[in-house]
């Protein structure tokens, strides 16, 4: 019986540590957990033009300019419950954005203080940290 116990500890030591050796190294997650996550990230909208865009934005930003014709109608695929976070080179334009798409039901949008501009000097501070 005593062969069984230490057998059977020293199985369940085994898997204790292989399972933190694979918290360590990452781990593998099911499709529910993935949509949760991706759910979570907000979506960034730089609302300057594509010219500014072109020159530098925050990664993950897609460009949407506010002054567009197509503005509206391509906020109408966004989704209206995740989070959106909108800026500009300083803060006028993504105001606007911000506005427009609270009035077209947004429930839960952002605006980046100080804009693009801000975002780059604090960025670079970080940087030299």
């Amino acid at each position: 019986m005593k062969k069984i116990v230490l057998i059977v500890t020293v199985l369940l030591s085994g898997i204790a540590v292989n399972a933190q050796e694979s918290q360590a190294d990452g781990r593998r997650i099911d499709a529910k957990e993935f949509i949760e996550k991706t759910h979570k990230t907000p979506i960034l909208i730089d609302v300057r033009t594509p010219e500014e865009y072109r020159e530098g934005t925050i990664p993950g930003a897609m460009s949407l300019n506010i002054h567009s014709d197509d503005f509206k109608r391509a906020t109408e695929t966004l989704p209206k419950e995740r989070e959106i976070i909108v800026f500009c080179q300083s803060g006028d334009r993504s105001n606007e954005a911000f506005e427009m798409l609270k009035s077209l039901g947004f429930k839960n949008v952002s605006q980046l203080i100080g804009g693009y501009e801000v975002w780059r000097e604090a960025n670079e501070q970080l940087k030299d940290k």
